[in-house]
């Protein structure tokens, strides 16, 4: 009978497990008995993996070398490593033994992180499509075959994570045993497929050393927790898995991401450049990149970071070109920031590009475009406190008084409202879950926010205090 994947309470499935490792284990070392190459595939550490593809290879065991070989494939792609020479071990192995092909075309269509150096092939529809009509038939296929059942029961949890997601409950399969689902290798797959399934990648990760690889999924579901998010975990796990594993640009990114949400603008810059130092072209980097220049008010440079973004014509051209035009706008570079905030708006549409090409009229003293600018951004998101301040000052300089207060009143309602909102935050962080260190910071975060937003509507009352004819502030 097929083995289903079979999802047990973490606590059930990884009891009693033969495979599995103390916390103080040493990283496993190579060895060539069959057994222990079976041993080294059931634990499933990538360099458990690696260990057990040398030791398969130095006995000559091409099926348990393919099953190595094409579980680092797959454990490359869950980690936005480069997926060789892996993919070039199991290819040659699946070359000399056609009972491995099928596999190796499930392995091949499984697609890699999104933030991985091979992530031009998710352009490939025709060929995600296709392997999404094929997918039952794989699975189907993987009741039994040539390979073992563990490696078949990775790849089966590997087609429902990379097609979709893992709906599948701990509850739906009580009462199911089988020693295979308890293999760490099995767990770290399906609790590295959802945070839904996130306790047994925890309880995996703490009974064993090796299994660095587990701190990536591990730190994002501490990073996107809804109810108890835990940035300070999220960027040790991070940290963990980047230094393991630093060839991945998808840690990378997102550890810069996590600094860059915490607005430390130079640790956000050092963690992406550290990406960029093996994959020049990277565009979520180098968008980070752009964006942390601009914040450390190192405009050249940003522009220079754009430029390559754009030349490479295909990733987030429409933040680059916005964020190229904001610094040339810095630099007072009117008619090169003109031409990029045109292409932003082609590419995108938000508010922010709006009043980007908004203030960029007024500088060039083009009031009237200048007011429609700023329209179409309140248009657009009605809680634009700037554009309706903006639009108010534009109105006062075209002689336009009545317009000018109602849109400065917009403004100060605008800006009661996220004031409002900040303190609400502040209070929540205060209050919430958390270490002490991040609720200062986040709380540092919001009240900088906090001081912006009350000298942006003090400027409101001040210009209705002048439009009203009165010196009174309301």
């Amino acid at each position: 009978m097929r083995k289903v994947l079979v999802l047990f309470a973490a606590c059930v499935m990884l009891a009693g497990c033969g495979a599995r490792r103390p916390a103080s284990a040493p990283t496993p070392t190579a060895s060539s008995s069959a057994d222990d190459a079976e041993r080294l595939i059931r634990q499933g550490c990538y360099r458990c993996l690696e260990q057990a593809f040398a030791g398969a290879e130095k006995r000559g065991a091409r099926t348990q070398a393919f099953e190595a070989a094409a579980l680092l494939v797959l454990r490359s792609k869950e980690l936005g490593l480069p997926t060789e020479p892996w993919l070039g071990h199991a290819r040659s192995r699946a070359a000399a033994d056609p009972s491995l092909t099928p596999y190796l075309t499930m392995v091949e269509a499984i697609p890699p992180h999104a933030m991985s150096d091979d992530r031009d092939v998710l352009f490939d529809v025709r060929s995600r499509s296709q392997a999404r009509s094929s997918l039952q038939a794989w699975r189907d296929s993987l009741r039994s075959g040539a390979t073992s059942n563990v490696f078949r029961l990775y790849l089966d949890v590997a087609l429902i994570c990379g097609f979709g997601t893992l709906k599948e409950t701990d509850q739906s399969f009580t009462g199911q045993l089988d020693e295979d689902v308890r293999a760490p290798i099995y767990q770290y797959r399906v609790g590295a497929c959802d945070s839904a399934h996130g306790e047994r990648l925890r309880t995996l990760r703490a009974a064993d050393a090796a299994y660095v690889d587990a701190d990536f999924a591990l730190g994002r579901y501490a990073l996107d927790d809804a109810v108890n998010p835990d940035q300070d975990e999220a960027v040790r796990r991070l940290r963990s898995a980047y230094a393991a594993f630093p060839q991945s640009p998808a840690i990378g990114v997102t550890l810069g991401n996590v600094y860059r949400r915490w607005e430390e603008w130079s640790d956000a810059l050092t963690a992406y450049d550290a990406v960029l130092a093996r994959s020049p072209t990277h565009p979520e980097a180098l968008v980070g990149r752009v964006i942390s220049l601009s914040h450390l008010m190192r405009p050249e440079e940003a522009i220079q970071t754009a430029t390559a973004l754009i030349d490479e014509g295909q990733w987030h051209l429409g933040e680059a070109h916005y964020w190229r035009g904001w610094n040339h706008l810095r630099l007072a570079q009117h008619d090169l920031a003109r031409r990029d905030a045109d292409r932003a708006k082609t590419l995108m549409s938000n508010a922010a590009v709006f009043v980007l090409s908004g203030v960029i009229e007024w500088r060039l003293r083009r009031l009237d475009s200048a007011e429609k600018e700023f329209e179409s951004a309140i248009a657009i998101d009605f809680g634009e406190c700037e554009a309706a301040l903006d639009l108010g000052i534009v109105r006062d300089e075209q002689r336009k008084p009545v317009e000018a207060l109602a849109a400065f009143q917009q403004a100060r309602q605008c800006y009661d409202l996220s004031i409002a909102l900040r303190r609400e935050t502040i209070a929540k962080v205060q209050t919430g879950p958390g270490t002490d260190t991040a609720k200062a910071r986040d709380t540092a975060r919001h009240e900088r926010e906090l001081a912006e937003l009350q000298s942006r509507r003090d400027e409101a009352l001040r210009a209705i205090a002048v439009l009203d004819g009165s010196k009174s502030v309301p």
